[in-house]
């Protein structure tokens, strides 16, 4: 829901600069492709800036679909349905008005159907959703698994670059807080201990999985790095994680890390929107005790801790972080405890 609510706000944003989109000099614009994980829905657009404010959202970025003209072809009207959250595209002025007097939201021309390329359309019935592409075989697989082959929608007249770059392909990692006390769960043992105590690692572990929208609450994460590690393991000394059951799980769980050895390191993370998972002494002060937690963002020289256990959480200088890493060995069996964490 609060993805749909960024779109809305961010469309009538770029919607006043997008009316000018087909003035440009050039034969062709490239039409770019967006994807929202969350909701399955695809989106077309030709306005970069709109693309982009998407992307910085949490949309996928697809790369450029096809190559359209700039004028002489006819205009593709976009619709906007509020209670389904999907949009729609056509040519028909009719299909567009029947939209309309059923509920629909017309937006704006997307862009202009021209040329040869034939851009296919398909119907997902289960979630409302529509896919336009100019792969055949895109075409073909969607409608092996049950979607209806609607056609030709529009053309092009060229195609695109699924593998462009013009917009990052880093998938962005949304802010989020757990708690190891949370009562939901703060009593549940996994090993030979309880989550609130000793959770700080699935805890931290789930922030950065759930940031990148998986839905994981610590439990899960904790059972997980029990079996495939040595969380809470009554035949290894001492409770909680360890730096290489760290790593085992977040692989586990499709993600790769880049494991920070400086501070300049750590600042240039930050600024990337990379969220980073660091072991650091106890409220800074206490070196035989350790706690996880995730680092992200960075603003002259502070950054934003989220803490499992909700004492230091908020704006945190990096300087001190870093001159307070944990100082228990196993924490640092597989490296200085501090990894960067983008998914695979």
């Amino acid at each position: 829901m609060k993805i749909k609510k960024e779109l809305l706000l961010l469309l009538s944003l770029t919607m006043i600069g997008v009316g000018t989109v087909h003035a440009q000099a050039s034969t062709n614009v490239p039409l770019y492709r967006m994807y929202n994980s969350n909701s399955g829905e695809h989106f077309y657009t030709e306005n970069l800036y709109e693309a982009t404010s998407l992307h910085n959202v949490g949309w996928n970025y697809e790369g450029i679909e096809s190559y359209e003209p700039v004028t002489g072809g006819a205009p593709v009207y976009r619709l906007y349905n509020p209670n389904a959250g999907v949009h729609f595209y056509t040519t028909s002025a009719y299909e567009k008005q029947n939209l309309v007097n059923r509920g629909w939201r017309y937006e704006l021309i997307a862009f202009v159907s021209g040329g040869n390329i034939p851009i296919y359309r398909a119907y997902n019935a289960h979630n409302s959703q529509h896919n336009y592409t100019t792969s055949a075989g895109e075409q073909n697989n969607l409608t092996s698994l049950g979607w209806s082959n609607e056609g030709i929608a529009f053309y092009a007249n060229a195609y695109g670059n699924p593998n462009d770059n013009t917009i990052s392909r880093q998938p962005v990692w949304h802010s989020n807080f757990l708690y190891q006390n949370d009562p939901r769960w703060a009593n549940v043992r996994v090993g030979d201990s309880t989550m609130a105590p000793e959770g700080c690692g699935p805890t931290s572990i789930a922030m950065i999985l759930n940031g990148y929208s998986a839905n994981y609450n610590p439990v899960q994460i904790a059972r997980t790095a029990n079996q495939i590690g040595n969380y809470n393991n009554p035949n290894i000394p001492g409770d909680g994680i360890d730096g290489q059951t760290v790593v085992k799980t977040l692989n586990y769980y499709g993600m790769q890390m880049n494991q920070i050895t400086t501070k300049e390191q750590l600042i240039n993370e930050l600024r990337s929107n990379k969220p980073v998972i660091y072991g650091m002494e106890w409220l800074y002060t206490y070196p035989k005790i350790s706690h996880f937690v995730v680092l992200s963002g960075y603003n002259n020289g502070y950054t934003t801790v989220h803490d499992p256990l909700n004492r230091i959480t908020g704006s945190n200088s990096v300087e001190r972080l870093w001159a307070h890493p944990s100082q228990l060995s196993d924490d640092w069996n597989a490296g200085r405890p501090a990894w960067s964490v983008l998914p695979k």
